[in-house]
């Protein structure tokens, strides 16, 4: 059977129209545009602050120890208490001085015995010499048996104080108003100038000690050099931040800036002294010394879970009006409430995302969500 041409054109057309329609069905979908959520970049009045690591010790702290070696018969303070200057603190046997003392005595009164039976013989002998009744040469020996019974005595004397002394010193004092600190060794134990029997610190005020490096110092060295005039010390430009989180209610006092930067670790040690009445702080706390400054001018601040760290640089996607993604490098400054300082690569009114950053590539359109709502807090 022969067809026409207009025949043949039909069979074609139908023959081909299955094929055009699954070629049709099967052309890829455009994907949906990826959910993110963003947030408007702000400026903020940013008070310009530095804190260091601090470590908390007494003003003063005096290290009680034995002046004499003996065995502790008492312990004659409560531990953990206020002492005076001039508390009992440890009672040493003092049997041994004792006997020390009494020797002493006999000993200086026999060199007093001794130098005034010499000082008779010089008065015996004077006339005589001088009438030529016994030799020259006597009168001189005895002249100089004098002079050696003097020195005996003084000798004697100074032997007598030491063993007054040593005595003494079996009741160990505390030198210091201050807080003691536990007994270190207990009734029985034998010790002497080597060992520390406790300690007492003055700990009102308390000195707070931390480290500044070169840097700093140099930025700073106008103020640390004038820490203790009145323009800075009648402020609360150095707070102390206790390890919990509060803030001491005291400012410093005083400050003590070290005279060399130490060569080792390149940084320089600075003591800041607080009140702390009732001696709340005790050494070896841990806290930071903060050190207020200027205000900074009007700063944009990211949201820390914006941005994203590779390979050493921070980096932020940014939307446009037009909702395309641009991913920027940018600079930031330190951490405040959340939130990194900007330093450069961002504006105010400029647009982050903070939600779905794992769906985003440079150049493509995203949906952007509506704000998160606040969480909740269960109702009044």
């Amino acid at each position: 059977m022969r067809l026409h041409t207009g025949q043949l054109a039909v069979v074609v057309a139908v023959l081909a129209a299955p094929l055009l329609s699954a070629c049709h069905n099967q052309a890829p979908a455009t994907p949906p545009p990826p959910p993110v959520r963003v947030a408007t970049l702000h400026t903020r009045d940013i008070e310009q602050t530095r804190e260091w690591l601090a470590t908390l010790d007494g003003a003063t702290n005096a290290e009680i120890r034995p002046r004499v070696t003996g065995y502790i018969r008492s312990v004659d303070y409560q531990e953990g208490t206020v002492v005076s200057s001039g508390t009992l603190l440890f009672t040493l046997d003092d049997r041994p001085f004792i006997a020390a003392r009494e020797k002493a005595r006999g000993d200086l009164a026999n060199a007093q015995a001794q130098l005034g039976k010499s000082r008779a013989d010089v008065a015996r002998y004077a006339p005589l010499a001088a009438e030529h009744a016994i030799p020259r040469e006597q009168l001189e020996n005895a002249a100089a048996a004098v002079r050696a019974a003097s020195a005996t005595v003084a000798a004697m004397r100074g032997t007598l104080q030491g063993a007054e002394l040593d005595l003494a010193w079996t009741r160990v004092r505390s030198p210091i108003d201050g807080v003691s600190g536990i007994a270190r060794t207990r009734v029985g134990n034998l010790v002497d100038s080597n060992q520390v029997l406790t300690v007492v610190s003055t700990l009102d005020p308390i000195r707070a000690s931390y480290n500044i490096s070169e840097q700093e110092y140099l930025q700073f060295a106008q103020i640390i050099n004038h820490v203790n005039e009145p323009e800075y010390a009648n402020t609360r430009w150095l707070e102390l931040v206790l390890i919990n989180g509060r803030m001491h209610p005291y400012n410093a006092r005083r400050v003590i800036v070290n005279r060399e930067i130490n060569p080792q670790t390149g940084t320089l040690l600075l003591q800041a002294l607080f009140p702390n009445p009732g001696n709340i702080l005790r050494p070896g706390l841990f806290a930071k010394v903060r050190l207020h400054l200027q205000r900074e001018a009007p700063t944009v601040v990211v949201p820390e879970i914006a941005v994203q760290q590779i390979q050493g640089q921070s980096r932020v996607a940014v939307v446009d009006d037009t909702n395309h993604v641009e991913i920027r490098t940018v600079r930031l400054g330190r951490i405040v409430d959340h939130g990194y300082l900007v330093e450069s690569g961002l504006r105010a009114g400029e647009r982050v995302v903070v939600e779905g950053m794992q769906n985003v590539q440079p150049g493509i359109v995203v949906h952007v969500l509506p704000a998160a709502p606040p969480p909740d807090d269960g109702g009044a």
